[in-house]
């Protein structure tokens, strides 16, 4: 009977795998939000300020407040589910100024389709280098692909060379699909950092809400040498898997901290101090 099981699994799944939406040809979009970033460098040995959420497309209360508080001191705001609003838009520039503010576009919001969301890496030092990353697969009810963004940014002089640069990989996690979109996409990512030389950042709402997910993290990011950050209680989580994570390479986290804030999201934001060596 397991067997039967098993086989009534593998041609549900394969079957799935063969009606996917391809890749679209067309649609992948790219905003600047802002291009003020001051410095040309992060410096190894001093400690950058980080933060990671999923901001649940700026939909509550204290999502601005919260946001405009935690990113003061912070080198790298990596956030998922943005929402770029009409309404915030003026906000936002002000927020992001003496910053680079680059996001990557799943959707827009219907009617008037004026409110871009998707993945947006915010940072206090200007990219060398930027590569998006369209997931192949879309959600089933949605149609829309999920984002990530690849930056590159100089270690201790502006010319550092991009292999030999701070690779912060911020990323969406597929999610109401079966298993394998999700290990394409996270083989996505494993490209991308499998020749990466310099250190890594890799962060997002990876959706890992069952046990199989998280072992294909978990696999590309042993395989890609990096580590998985630690934080205290309070992640957003299916059944005990967390859904936002981070893991690094090439350097030292500490204060990792889970602001717990329900009416700013339905996540919560993460943030921690990364020094890299």
């Amino acid at each position: 009977m397991l067997h039967v099981h098993e086989s009534v699994y593998h041609w549900v799944t394969n079957l799935a795998y063969r009606l996917r939406p391809e890749h679209p040809l067309e649609g992948l979009k790219y905003i600047q939000i802002a291009t003020e970033a001051e410095r040309s460098y992060f410096r190894r040995g001093e400690p950058l300020c980080i933060l990671v959420w999923n901001t649940f497309k700026g939909r509550r209360e204290r999502y601005y407040q919260l946001l405009a508080e935690q990113a003061q001191g912070a080198d790298l705001m990596l956030l998922q589910e943005f929402r770029h609003d009409p309404a915030l838009e003026a906000s936002h520039r002000e927020l992001f100024a003496r910053r680079d503010a680059d996001m990557a576009v799943s959707f827009y919001t219907r009617p008037n389709q004026r409110a871009p969301t998707g993945v947006c890496t915010v940072s206090a030092v200007r990219a060398v280098q930027t590569r998006f990353l369209l997931s192949r697969y879309f959600e089933p009810v949605t149609k829309t692909p999920k984002m990530a963004i690849c930056t590159f940014y100089p270690l201790d002089r502006p010319d550092c060379p991009p292999n030999q640069s701070l690779l912060v990989l911020n990323s969406h996690g597929i999610n109401f699909r079966l298993r394998r979109p999700f290990l394409h996409q996270m083989l996505q990512f494993e490209e991308q950092l499998r020749d990466h030389a310099g250190p890594v950042v890799l962060v997002g709402d990876f959706n890992t809400w069952e046990q199989g997910r998280v072992r294909i993290l978990e696999r590309v990011a042993r395989d890609s040498g990096l580590y998985h950050v630690r934080f205290p209680r309070g992640i957003k989580a299916i059944r005990g898997h967390e859904l936002d994570r981070v893991y690094v390479r090439g350097g030292s986290t500490s204060d990792a901290q889970v602001l717990i804030d329900a009416t700013a999201s339905d996540h919560n934001m993460l943030t921690f101090q990364l020094t890299l060596v």
